[in-house]
């Protein structure tokens, strides 16, 4: 049975119209998915800028006592130290808080940041004269705060970026990085106390050889004053890296004046394990809006043709 000629023309409407809303409906959800495309892209950005430690660098240390240290300090008097470790962007202010939840979540001016800051453990003392002062730091992608202490999982890179400096008590002095270690969040042996003791030095040395990855063991003794840097590792949520130095009165010369591209650099960048922070990186994002854009356009395209399409049919 043939459909008369108006019902058929009003059906046509009907689906066109309902077309044209679902193009709509589709091109709006586009164009939302295009802005919080656009929107973490920038909050990416943004994370990254307030970790990078080029925004702290106006006030590294220098050899005339640091003035602009004291600025800082004079910003925020939770500032005590300053940590560099050649050849890796480790190269920050050190802070310490009332309690461990201060800086987790705050940057070395006192202000609201996602990265944090690299802070003391509030059980120690900011003149650094426990055997093992322990240090937290975000584990962030791009090598920001602790990200670079991944890079010492390579044998190779361990043995060629031993040393560091670290300015404290108006003094600066020469680190040496002598152990990684791998643990787990809820292992107290390695979040210990101060030591004090021989024997709970003893203790923490022993510790730490039952969980070193690369451990140089002969050159640590009792009588050393260690850093304990501490921060989330690639696995489980609870896994987290350990990279021990200890302050020496000798300061070693940088041989790494600038962070270069190494291979573990790049084999680190290029690795898809999961990572505390890890965002998605910039060019994904640009090449995501580019997409969406296209989309819309096509799209538009799309709802203009059917436009000119019913209108034609109209004819």
């Amino acid at each position: 049975m043939k459909i008369p000629e108006n019902i058929e023309k009003n059906a046509t409407k009907i689906v066109l119209f309902i077309n044209r809303i679902l193009e709509l409906v589709f091109m709006l959800v586009i164009v939302i998915a295009l802005l919080v495309a656009a929107y973490a892209l920038w909050d990416s950005k943004t994370i990254y800028t307030n970790a990078s430690p080029e925004k702290y660098e106006v006030y590294r240390p220098t050899a005339n006592h640091s003035v602009s240290f004291q600025e800082l300090q004079n910003i925020n008097s939770d500032v005590f130290a300053w940590l560099t470790i050649y050849g890796t962007n480790i190269d920050y202010p050190l802070v310490v808080g009332e309690d461990n939840a201060k800086y987790l979540n705050r940057d070395p001016m006192g202000e609201y940041s996602l990265s944090g800051s690299i802070f003391l453990d509030y059980r120690f003392s900011k003149d650094l004269v426990a055997f093992n002062n322990l240090f937290y730091g975000h584990h962030m992608a791009e090598g920001m705060m602790f990200g670079d202490i991944d890079l010492y999982e390579s044998k190779g890179f361990f043995d060629s970026h031993r040393y560091g400096t670290i300015y404290y008590n108006g003094e600066k002095k020469g680190i040496e990085i002598v152990a990684l270690l791998h643990g787990d969040a809820a292992d107290k042996s390695l979040f210990a106390p101060p030591a004090e003791t021989e024997s709970a030095k003893q203790d923490y040395l022993a510790a730490m050889q039952e969980h070193a990855v690369y451990i140089r063991d002969k050159d640590i003794t009792l009588d050393d004053t260690l850093l304990v840097l501490s921060t989330c590792a690639t696995g489980d949520r609870t896994d987290r890296h350990f990279l021990i130095a200890k302050i020496s009165d000798r300061i070693e010369k940088n041989m790494y004046p600038k962070v270069t591209n190494t291979k573990e650099h790049t084999d680190r960048e290029n690795s898809t394990a999961n990572q505390e922070f890890h965002q998605v990186g910039f060019g994904i994002w640009i090449a995501l809006c580019v997409v969406i854009a296209l989309l819309v356009v096509n799209i538009f395209i799309r709802i203009r043709w059917g436009k000119n399409h019913e209108s034609f049919c109209k004819k």
